[in-house]
């Protein structure tokens, strides 16, 4: 950064911290008791130069805001400033916050208790649901996508009895030490995860090649079929390509749909692509703001949870061994309820939910994208169903504390959520907040 720059920043860094001063003291105050990734979010030891650069003259702006409250499309935080939420938890608030049909059904679970340790009464209804919705024959219930990934990953070691897995460049998949050799300078990984994950280019034609060059030794191919991180990449034909693949040489196809499930589509990214998966891993919205996980797939790998059907009549016995699965929180009974309650609300709408909502979504972003183009920002926004985010240079990330000081919120994660609970005036502030904030950091010389 030149002088003009760097004065700019100091000078915003300082309106920013008045504004959320509560948050950041909170920040102070929490260290060093609390271990929180996100005080430090965006830095590396490995990262470039000018990155490392530019974090270290905005650290005074590393700090998370502190919610407060939250209703609707609005979060409250605790300096008593307003936002437009389109963060929506990381994507779990699909309906927005606190919506009615949720708050009566945990109050109605809560009125009655919450059992642990007892089978969930809704379990197997919710179980039936999320098996009409998307198509998978059977469903087990953990508590977020981190262990849906990792119990799914298992059972296709245990259906195919080898151990290797493919992975992809910039999917995400949790933090498991299986999956987390994508994410790059990932410390405290033992080395035989290391070695038992291959890790390919997504959608490139020599990654199939590679996956046929070592079919016999790989059980599962994990795919984030649209990438968070990658919102234009959308391989439909490599998708095509790899589930041939798979298929005919027996290895297990993953769909990761925890970001994307119920959300482009009720069906996912399998109704989506109009390709079926073994196995499917689901979170997020299908909760109701609740944790969960969701493994759904084919009997041949979920009987490996149960063992397969057997009745009480007769000899019967289990067809098969299990894998080893079970948590406290499984099929909790707040979760279950709010799981219920999101099935009953996604079939009374129906797809059109979905696709009116992606439909807003598009006409923001053509509408930001033509205007970005229009003032020649380094700037574009890449978009899938109701997602989208900006890509831009590192020292114009400065873009989302400029969007909370104007009312509008999401996360460093830079992805953005339209739901259902926005307002056409809520969109509109958005795309006023984005206009007025790049054309400010352009006239004070730092655009």
């Amino acid at each position: 950064m030149n002088a003009a720059q760097k004065k700019y920043l100091d000078e915003f860094i300082g309106a920013y911290v008045k504004r959320t001063h509560a948050s950041r003291l909170r920040r102070e105050q929490a260290w060093p008791k609390l271990a929180d990734p996100r005080s430090s979010s965006g830095y590396s030891s490995g990262m470039a130069p000018e990155a490392r650069d530019f974090w270290l003259a905005s650290k005074g702006l590393r700090y998370s805001l502190v919610g407060a409250r939250c209703d609707g499309a609005r979060v409250w935080d605790v300096d008593g400033n307003t936002y437009v939420d389109f963060g929506f938890g990381f994507g779990v608030h699909f309906f927005g916050h606190r919506p009615r049909f949720i708050l009566d059904a945990i109050t109605k679970r809560l009125a009655t208790g919450a059992p642990m340790g007892f089978q969930s009464e809704t379990a197997a209804e919710n179980a039936a649901g999320i098996s009409d919705i998307t198509g998978d024959e059977r469903v087990a219930f953990c508590n977020t996508g981190t262990e849906a990934v990792m119990i799914a990953v298992r059972l296709a070691r245990a259906a195919t009895r080898r151990s290797k897995i493919v992975v992809f460049e910039g999917s995400y998949h949790g933090s498991h030490d299986d999956v987390v050799s994508a994410i790059p300078s990932t410390l405290g990984i033992a080395p035989d995860h290391l070695a038992s994950t291959m890790v390919l280019k997504y959608g490139d034609a020599a990654s199939l090649e590679a996956i046929a060059q070592c079919a016999d030794e790989i059980a599962a191919v994990l795919v984030e079929p649209v990438q968070a991180r990658h919102l234009d990449l959308v391989p439909a034909a490599f998708l095509r390509e790899l589930r041939a693949l798979t298929a005919a040489r027996g290895i297990a196809l993953i769909f990761d749909d925890v970001m994307m499930g119920f959300r482009v589509r009720q069906g996912g990214s399998q109704a989506y692509f109009d390709i079926r998966a073994d196995i499917a891993t689901y979170g997020k919205i299908i909760g109701g703001g609740m944790p969960i996980g969701v493994v759904a797939g084919k009997p041949e790998y979920l009987d490996f949870i149960d063992g397969g059907p057997w009745r009480f009549d007769g000899n019967e016995f289990p067809k098969g061994d299990k894998v080893w699965f079970a948590g406290t929180f499984n099929k909790n009974p707040l979760t279950m309820a709010t799981t219920k309650a999101i099935l009953e609300r996604l079939k009374q709408d129906g797809n059109a939910l979905q696709e009116e909502t992606n439909r807003r979504a598009s006409v923001l972003i053509g509408r930001l994208s033509a205007w970005l183009e229009r003032e020649a920002f380094p700037i574009r926004v890449t978009r899938y169903g109701s997602m989208f985010k900006f890509v831009m240079p590192p020292h114009a990330s400065l873009l989302i504390q400029h969007l909370h000081m104007r009312g509008i919120y999401t996360w460093e994660g830079w992805v953005f959520y339209v739901s259902p609970a926005h307002s056409e005036a809520d969109l509109q502030a958005l795309e006023e907040a984005v206009q007025d904030s790049l054309s400010t950091m352009r006239r004070g010389g730092y655009l």
